[in-house]
């Protein structure tokens, strides 16, 4: 039996879309250093060209990414695995004055090539991003980008760039729980793969 949402929560829909896989997105902040959070509404929209779509907060205030990508319209996507899963979610936390949440997670810097902001060593992809259009689809921002450069890890993944689980479990992420002094964030940890072939239809 189907069951409706209630309209007064209709905002909790979304939701419904999970799980979802979390990507560390770094950027530059104004004074030249580097910022770094996990964003999950992020997708390819384009294949020819590469093209991503990922939507940022901006109500009631906008995200620093955010800030800090549209006045450089440009980002980077860097995928991690299920083994940053800590640091994932610490980048999600506030920060204090003075301090940096790409130093505070320890990570080394991966040299862009087409784009300012660098990547993060520690991730197994990287997207390197300049921004094409943006539009305001709510609380969110919604930013397409160009993928300029990609790169990643020899052996995470195949010569026709599908995940090697044996080399690289991705983060994807379910559900999480606000506690008084900690977070609960709860992720799918694969065991294998499960593999099907369809036919086609007789008449294509």
């Amino acid at each position: 039996m189907k069951k409706n949402i209630d309209q007064g929560d209709l905002a909790q829909s979304v939701f419904l879309l999970q799980p979802s896989r979390p990507i560390l997105c770094t950027t530059i902040n104004t004074d030249g250093s580097l910022h770094v959070a996990p964003f999950s509404w992020i997708n390819p929209v384009s294949h020819k060209p590469p093209r991503v779509a990922m939507a940022l907060l901006n109500k009631p205030k906008k995200q620093n990414s955010l800030v800090n990508i549209e006045r450089t319209g440009e980002f980077v996507v860097n995928v991690p695995s299920l083994e940053l899963a800590e640091k994932l979610v610490e980048c999600s936390y506030l920060i204090k004055e003075g301090e940096n949440k790409f130093r505070r997670a320890g990570f080394n810097v991966l040299p862009s090539v087409k784009v300012s902001p660098p990547g993060i060593q520690e991730c197994k992809a990287h997207l390197e991003c300049k921004v094409i259009n943006s539009l305001d689809a709510g609380d969110h921002t919604l930013l397409v980008a160009d993928i300029l450069q990609a790169s990643y890890e020899e052996g995470a993944y195949s010569s026709n760039l599908l995940i090697n689980l044996e080399r690289f479990t991705p983060a994807i992420h379910i559900l999480n729980y606000v506690l008084d002094k900690s977070q609960v964030h709860v992720f799918l940890k694969p065991c294998g793969s499960h593999t099907i072939e369809v036919p086609y239809p007789d008449n294509q």
